[in-house]
């Protein structure tokens, strides 16, 4: 079933996060998924309303399976050819939807953005919505635990293609409504999704993605249990995730990537030392020359909290390399 997202309403929004003399700040969360023809349709058969979040369904070509994406437009987003609209992904982490972020962390980022003028798209972490979908009854694998790779081991090689989802097939839905075109798009995502960033951005490079950040990253998912679990079952090897893993993409780097790399982490988070690995990403970036601007924050978790407290901050240190042209 689709999980329904709670009406915000608009007094109060403005009351608790914007200026309310300005009629720009238009937060909406929407209670129910708007259908969008397919990936290769004209955007003219769909209007998206603007200043708003919604809730995008489609049928997808990479999983095919239905699919659900969110979407924060800015109150500067025109749908025209001649337009084009600065945008974020946001890649969340395990067991989560397309959901949580709009719900846990929407209020901060969607001012955040609205003031930078970007757009913030938030797909879901799996494949899901059919039966015909492989699972196990473990929130590390399965549903809701994609891990951001294309399968290539059965029972999962049919549906789990969340690369080719995040890098191809959205930000072709995203072009045909003048979003992110040229290569105008970055990239952040917390725990499973801080390692679908920092592997994303780091395999396709600047052309791609203008930047890169991430909260609580899995940094090392070849040397850590939830890695070796998903790319065992996902890739039918730990050897095979070694292409998608930040540290390894990094040592057998030469020069860097990216001007900067933004990482939050929680110095209470209770995965840290066994999941999540931050200094093994900073001694790797360290020989390749690529800066890292680590933040250990102090009593921080590993939670949504800890993500609304700082996610202003990313989407500034976004907003900032998107809007220079």
């Amino acid at each position: 079933p689709v999980l329904r997202v709670p009406v915000l309403k608009r007094k109060d929004y403005v009351k608790n996060h914007c200026n309310s003399r300005s009629e720009i700040y238009r937060t909406f969360l929407l209670s129910t998924e708007q259908e969008f023809p397919s990936s290769s349709s004209s955007s003219s058969s769909s209007d998206f309303e603007k200043g708003c979040y919604h809730r995008i369904s489609h049928q997808s070509t990479s999983t095919g399976t239905k699919m659900i994406f969110g979407l924060f437009l800015p109150s500067n987003y025109i749908n025209e050819s001649s337009n084009n609209t600065p945008v974020m992904f946001w890649l969340s982490g395990l067991t989560c939807d397309d959901t949580n972020f709009a719900i846990k962390a929407g209020s901060k980022a969607f001012a955040a953005a609205e003031q930078q003028g970007i757009a913030i798209v938030m797909p879901d972490t799996s494949p899901r919505h059919d039966e015909s979908i492989p699972n196990v009854d473990s929130y590390d694998l399965g549903i809701g635990a994609g891990f951001y790779v294309n399968a290539t081991a059965k029972p999962y090689k049919q549906h789990y293609h969340m690369y080719d989802y995040i890098t191809k097939e959205i930000p072709q839905i995203l072009q045909g409504l003048n979003i992110g075109k040229d290569g105008y798009k970055s990239i952040a995502g917390h725990s499973m999704g801080g390692h679908g960033s920092l592997t994303i951005a780091l395999k396709e490079g600047k052309s791609a993605w203008k930047s890169c950040s991430a909260f609580a990253p899995i940094c090392n998912p070849t040397n850590c249990p939830w890695g070796q679990k998903a790319f065992t079952a996902y890739l039918g090897n730990v050897e095979n995730g070694k292409v998608h893993d930040a540290v390894c993409l990094l040592e057998a780097a030469e020069t860097p990537f990216y001007d900067d790399i933004l990482i939050d982490q929680g110095s209470a988070d209770n995965f840290l030392e066994e999941q999540l690995k931050p200094e093994a990403i900073r001694s790797a970036a360290e020989k390749c020359g690529q800066k890292i601007t680590l933040n250990m924050r102090n009593g921080f978790d590993h939670s949504y909290f800890f993500i609304a407290a700082f996610i202003d901050n990313h989407v500034e240190f976004h907003g900032k390399k998107l809007n220079d042209k």
